[in-house]
């Protein structure tokens, strides 16, 4: 039976195409990224939440809280929002708390699902393989920039839909997928150089921040790690083993 793809370009649309299945949430830039890293490195598991004070108030029970707001680590956390941090010395065997500008809010409004998948470039592989191995329609949802259409989230989107559309086992009816799958094929040779020429806040953003820029090339990497983070109950994502 052939399934179907659909592409939640940004949090703003969302409410106009619910639709259920297997949804894949993408913050690449970095909730997501940040994620798969923590628990491709030994994480126990990671809650995601829309807000630092429930966050914060975690850190009583064990727990290592991670996050920013408008890049910037958040008063009071213990480390930014930077997959690069998600050593196995930093957070191997422990519980996490996240909280992000665009990634865990997003999450908390997708509210009609049966499973829920992080997708980054880091796991695409790993990705593309469990939903093949599924029988449910997939909707990808991107967090995107406050709100609004973001070019690394929509690639990420083109890259998974172009893997599933390939396998023959995928469709789609939206003009969504066309236009992500066409812009990773345009960008996929060289993502970096691509983003950095079509997002003119990138390259400040470098110059101000050095920890971005290291976030930046550590997320855009393909196929690192071979897990797919979860959902096992709302909000909390783990790597089934």
């Amino acid at each position: 039976m052939t399934r179907n793809i659909d592409i939640v370009a940004c949090p703003a649309l969302y409410q106009y195409q619910r639709k259920g299945g297997t949804v894949v949430l993408i913050d690449v830039l970095r909730f997501t990224s940040t994620l798969t890293t923590a628990l491709a490195n030994g994480a126990l598991w990671a809650e995601a939440y829309p807000d630092a004070d429930k966050a914060l108030s975690l850190k009583d029970e064990g727990y290592i809280a991670i996050g920013e707001h408008n890049g910037f680590i958040i008063e009071g956390f213990d480390y930014n929002n930077s997959p690069v941090t998600m050593t196995r010395e930093n957070i191997g065997g422990r519980k996490l708390a996240f909280v992000t500008t665009n990634g865990t809010y997003t999450r908390s409004l997708i509210d009609t699902y049966d499973a829920i998948y992080a997708g980054c470039f880091l796991n695409g592989n790993a990705l593309v393989q469990r939903l093949l191995e599924e029988h449910n329609d997939v909707q990808i949802v991107c967090s995107g920039h406050r709100c609004k259409i973001g070019i690394d989230d929509l690639l990420v989107a083109g890259m998974i839909a172009d893997r599933l559309l390939k396998s023959g086992k995928y469709t789609h009816n939206e003009d969504a997928v066309s236009m992500a799958q066409t812009l990773y094929n345009v960008a996929k040779d060289d993502i970096k150089s691509f983003i950095l020429s079509q997002v003119p806040w990138f390259e400040p953003l470098f110059v101000e921040n050095p920890q971005y820029k290291e976030d930046f090339n550590f997320a855009l990497r393909h196929d690192v790690f071979d897990v797919v983070p979860e959902e096992e109950s709302p909000l909390k994502f783990i790597v089934k083993q």
